[in-house]
């Protein structure tokens, strides 16, 4: 591999719920170029799902401590704080690798809002997903696009079978 040097994984430490760098490389690397997490006082934070993610991809470890974690470990973190998160895992992967820029969207009571360029532009999507038997109600699906149409953006659902295949529904109000 002339030419090409083997990059290092970034050491990213676990905090509550989010883990962090410090290393402005960190910085540079994954939300200057890549949009991943937030700064906050000099430090990136990533999501356990974008840690997972850039774990998953050999750019980062994650520590506890002096402990390295596996990505098993990590995983289990996450299915700890919520139960979808296998099923937000894959969707998140999938649209990252797909190229889209995604970043959580809890304030507007879906799990992602999705951007198809870089953050200069306003996100095009919200995201919502669900597995394929999950009970659904109406009210559920009228909630999540009146706020959506209310921020101008699209309502998707992506529903995930039990092969880990994921559908997109675009789910939008028609008015007769």
């Amino acid at each position: 591999m002339e030419g090409r040097e083997l990059k290092e994984p970034i050491a990213f430490y676990l905090s509550g719920e989010r883990v962090f760098s410090e290393r402005e490389k960190a910085i540079n690397q994954f939300y200057n170029k890549r949009y991943f997490g937030e700064v906050v006082n000099g430090k990136l934070f990533l999501s356990l799902i974008e840690a997972a993610y850039l774990m998953d991809r050999g750019k980062i470890k994650v520590f506890d401590g002096n402990k390295e974690l596996s990505l098993k470990e990590l995983f289990d973190l996450g299915r700890k704080k919520d139960e979808q998160f296998d099923l937000k895992f894959l969707v998140y992967k999938d649209l990252r690798d797909r190229g889209y820029v995604v970043k959580t969207a809890l304030k507007y009571g879906s799990h992602f809002r999705v951007y198809r360029k870089g953050m200069e532009e306003h996100s095009d999507w919200l995201v919502w997903v669900v597995s394929e038997n999950q009970k659904m109600f109406p009210n559920d699906l009228t909630a999540r696009v009146r706020v959506a149409h209310g921020v101008r953006k699209k309502m998707i659902m992506a529903v995930v079978d039990e092969d880990n295949d994921i559908v997109y529904y675009q789910i939008e109000r028609v008015k007769f």
